[in-house]
């Protein structure tokens, strides 16, 4: 009931050509059933996010809006008194008539009196001084009266000499006062420009500070708004960036379920790989088996 050694020869020459598994003598061979798994592949796709555009807050709107604006109770104005003002319009006056005047010099009337007063001093001088010359001479035994006379008009002209001096330092003396009192006049003059200078500052002082205080307040109110637009604008974007973040998770989930189902083929076809191989492998023992068993 075996078959001969080139019966089973032909046979095994027969299964490397064909890969039919030979059957014995006098049976039906067997139906051999075999299951192809198809791997499924699925094509990824990449998906976009797509991130909804950013809402933007409004400077000054919303939470900003409700920022009061501060009071400013306006600064009393400066004020001075009637006196202080009547005051103020006499010297001013004052003021003006001495410089318009070119400084104040020895007086008129005193620059006369004091003239006279050098005249008066100056004839009693000579006429004691011609006594007392007529007084030598008429000791002295000199009549000659051209001599006597000579004499005497000396006296005189030293006396004229000696006033025209005296006139002159009065003058003189009063043009340098009257130099001195100008000087003076141009610093009163700057004095007083100075006063109504600060005066005018006291009386501006409070509006400026009003101004200072009111700017202020528009700056605290400005900075205000823009801490809470600050604050609008960060919770703006870390709102987007939850929102993104989101669509990023999905999307690497999406790409992470492709790539198991990818797995899972491959899984599943090498396992078909892996039985036809043992399938093979079994057939072939057999076959071993049947060839030299006998």
């Amino acid at each position: 009931m075996f078959a001969t050694s080139e019966a089973l020869t032909e046979a095994w020459r027969n299964y490397q050509l064909t890969g039919v598994l030979p059957t014995a003598p006098g049976t039906t061979p067997a139906t051999t059933t075999t299951t192809t798994i198809t791997p499924t592949t699925t094509t990824p796709t990449t998906t976009t996010p797509t991130t909804a555009p950013i809402t933007l807050p409004t400077f000054g709107a919303g939470a900003g809006a409700g920022i009061p604006t501060p009071t400013i109770t306006p600064a009393p104005a400066y004020e001075i008194s009637p006196a202080q003002t009547a005051f103020e319009e006499m010297l001013g006056g004052k003021i003006t008539d001495w410089v318009e005047a070119g400084g104040y010099g020895i007086p008129e009337e005193t620059q006369a009196l004091m003239i006279q007063k050098q005249t008066d001093t100056l004839k009693a001088r000579e006429t004691e001084s011609i006594r007392v010359m007529k007084n030598n001479m008429e000791r002295r035994g000199i009549t000659n009266s051209g001599f006597i006379f000579t004499n005497e008009q000396a006296i005189r002209s030293n006396t004229t000499v000696a006033i025209a001096g005296a006139i002159a330092d009065v003058q003189i003396n009063s043009a340098l006062m009257k130099m001195a009192s100008f000087e003076k006049a141009m610093g009163a003059v700057g004095q007083f420009l100075g006063y109504l200078s600060e005066q005018s500052q006291l009386k501006y002082a409070p509006k400026f500070a009003t101004w200072q205080a009111e700017q202020m307040a528009k700056m605290q109110v400005w900075q205000g708004k823009l801490d809470v637009y600050k604050m609008e604008l960060n919770q703006a974007y870390q709102t987007q960036n939850m929102i993104l973040q989101g669509q990023i998770t999905s999307q690497l989930n999406q790409e992470q379920n492709v790539f198991n189902l990818q797995l899972a083929a491959m899984e599943l076809e090498a396992n078909q790989q892996a039985a036809t191989a043992q399938g093979a492998g079994s057939l072939f023992g057999t076959i071993l088996g049947f060839i030299f068993g006998k």
